[in-house]
């Protein structure tokens, strides 16, 4: 099922309740991290002989990890050297504790406190540095010492482990805060963490594992707010199973209001991707000048010229869904055609592309609207709705998503790398399939077209658009798999729908044999 994300200030709480109200005591839960760090740093290590790691240590509970997990490496044989960026009289609380334990049992422990120093420290002598500068709690850009040592690291041939996340990364936005480590392995603890799996955070991990150190499972955050990495085991439950008896009346009608003559692709990119998933009919409403381009042939939907807000609005009745914007022209009638079908059609909406480009100067339409809407932006466009840049975005896109889905009532799905769905509550969940192959024309046709197909066939918006992200991304995955990134289309994802749905389909069934 969906995995907890859990931002700073929370997993703080989180460790705090267990200390205090459970009676965990902190250096049980710093030994656990430790030991867990040290044995996935030994997976790394040379096996004909003793590894050398390096443990680069802040003052704080991080460092605290990094000291534990020396001392399990020097049990194990291995030659370990300790270096700490500040003096060792500013430390405390566990951090000091497991400072003095190493030392007691004769781990070197150096203090490095100007940045001149480091250059005599030769990085790449090591097989793995163990990065345990920064944890989860750093809240503002990376100066000094602690800036050089992270360049150093990155400079070096060694290995990378990260403790708990990569020194430099935001735990709750995973932007780079002035400089980070970029690790090969990231060892997390209790949870993960939203910076961990939305980019450029992502990057910087490499290898990610969590280490459960004690803290009780019901203390995992929950409700409006809380944010959730979407797993193959979420997907198969909400597609759900067809009865034997099913006809294409039971899975809807989809309306989409999408293509103009110099962009008919995209509508039949649209109307394609939502018949493979599964609607059971769906209209393309176009002028005849792209029906004839596009409705032409076997295919499986249907054209109208239903094109003015009251032929459509006319023809909408009794249908399950719409979907706007795919290829739509970019004048001022196709805005305000735009504008009054998002406030005033009675029915589920999915809007993307120039659907979103005209509806960014009248937002306030989303408010008035009594059905679901469900709005498909890339970053660029999601600049445009929230008057932004597209750096905004990007440094935090699960704010800016957020930001939208709250501000008007709608669900968010910002395109790119990580995908983020929000919704008006503030849940936000991180979709990790897809690839860089699926940056070309069309995908994020293919995209609305599935979402508003599962949300024909009766599937929950909310749901519709995690699912339809997922099964979009991991379409793309399939494609990769044989025909690498750069041959990546539209069109192959569309043809690869259908075995990717059939592989969530046989889990199901899976299910029931066991």
């Amino acid at each position: 099922m969906a995995i907890a994300l859990v931002p700073a200030a929370k997993m703080q709480e989180l460790d705090r309740v267990t200390i205090e109200d459970i009676g965990i005591p902190g250096p049980v839960l710093m030994e656990v991290a430790g030991r867990g760090c040290a044995e996935r740093v030994e997976e790394l290590l040379p096996i004909e002989r003793d590894g050398r790691v390096a443990v680069i240590c802040g003052k704080g509970n991080n460092g605290g990890d990094g000291y534990v997990a020396a001392r399990h490496l020097l049990h194990a044989g291995h030659q370990v050297d300790v270096f700490l960026l500040a003096k060792a009289d500013s430390l405390s609380g566990d951090a000091q504790l497991n400072y003095k334990i190493l030392t007691k049992l004769g781990g070197k422990v150096t203090s490095i406190d100007r940045a001149e120093q480091l250059a005599e420290i030769e990085l790449d002598s090591y097989d793995v540095i163990l990065d345990a500068i920064f944890g989860t709690g750093l809240s503002s850009a990376v100066r000094g010492i602690y800036a050089k040592a992270i360049e150093a690291i990155n400079a070096s041939q060694a290995a990378v482990v990260a403790v708990d996340i990569p020194s430099g990364i935001s735990s709750d936005t995973g932007s780079v805060m002035g400089v980070a480590v970029k690790a090969c392995r990231t060892v997390t603890f209790a949870h993960l963490k939203p910076g961990q799996l939305v980019f450029p955070g992502a990057k910087h991990c490499g290898d990610l594992s969590c280490v459960d150190i004690g803290i009780p499972p019901k203390l995992t955050p929950d409700g409006p707010g809380s944010t959730w990495l979407l797993t193959d085991e979420d997907i198969a439950p909400r597609l759900g199973r067809r009865e034997a008896d099913a006809h294409k009346g039971r899975f809807g009608h989809l309306v989409v209001v999408a293509g103009s003559p110099t962009m008919p692709g995209a509508a039949g990119l649209c109307c394609r991707s939502a018949v493979t998933a599964g609607a059971g009919l769906v209209t393309l409403a176009a002028d005849q000048a792209v029906l004839e381009r596009v409705v032409a042939g076997p295919v499986e939907f249907m054209g109208t010229e239903a094109t003015t807000f009251d032929q459509l609005a006319d023809f909408c009745r009794n249908k399950q869904a719409l979907a706007i914007g795919p290829g739509l022209a970019g004048s001022p009638e196709t805005a305000e055609l735009v504008g009054r079908l998002v406030a005033e059609i009675d029915l589920p909406m999915v809007i993307d592309a120039e659907g979103l480009n005209h509806l960014a100067g009248q937002l306030d339409l989303l408010n008035q609207a009594s059905a679901p809407r469900v709005l498909t932006p890339h970053p660029g466009e999601m600049a445009r709705l929230l008057n932004c840049t597209t750096a905004d975005v990007q440094a935090d896109r699960l704010a800016a998503a957020r930001q939208l889905a709250g501000r008007y009532n709608c669900i968010v799905v910002l395109k790119g790398a990580g995908t983020i769905v929000a919704d008006p509550d503030q849940t936000a969940y991180v979709v990790p399939t897809g690839n860089p192959g699926m940056a070309s024309g069309g995908s994020g046709d293919v995209l609305t077209g599935i979402i508003s197909s599962f949300i024909t066939q009766g599937m929950a918006a909310s749901d519709a658009a995690c699912v339809g992200a997922y099964v979009h991304g991991r379409s793309g995955d399939l494609v990769c798999e044989t025909e690498g990134q750069r041959s990546l289309t539209a069109g192959k994802m569309i043809a690869a729908l259908g075995p990717v749905i059939a592989r969530f389909e046989s889990f199901m069934d899976a299910e029931d044999d066991s």
